[in-house]
């Protein structure tokens, strides 16, 4: 029974995936991908976006008014920032997903 509800939060993760990083936005899903790397910390590439991305990757409560601000003037409008900043939270979020999901198969294997 645990392996039919880890695959279907597998298939609704990568759901949540697609959808955020290579659906339909204002923004390109190409930008969208730099934020969710940036704040996975797997990124190397600088946009007017980066700072905030990676801010919310390591703690999100210190994002400044500065940095949202900054997002806002790069992205053009207020839906295209929005869209950024989603990406980046989860960027950030499928990060700290993963690395719960393999400490949990780490403590089944531990188990047996």
């Amino acid at each position: 029974m645990m392996t039919s509800i880890q695959t279907n939060h597998h298939t609704l993760v990568e759901e949540l995936r697609r959808r955020v990083l290579e659906g339909p936005g204002e923004t390109p899903p190409a930008a969208r991908q730099e934020a969710a790397k940036a704040a996975a910390g797997v990124s190397t590439v600088q946009h007017g976006y980066s700072d905030l991305a990676r801010q919310i990757g390591e703690s999100a409560h210190r994002v400044t008014d500065a940095q949202v601000a900054s997002v806002l003037s790069v992205a053009g409008s207020e839906k295209a920032a929005f869209e950024i900043i989603t990406a980046a939270a989860l960027g950030a979020g499928l990060l700290r997903w993963q690395q719960a999901i393999k400490t949990l198969e780490g403590a089944g294997d531990a188990t047996k």
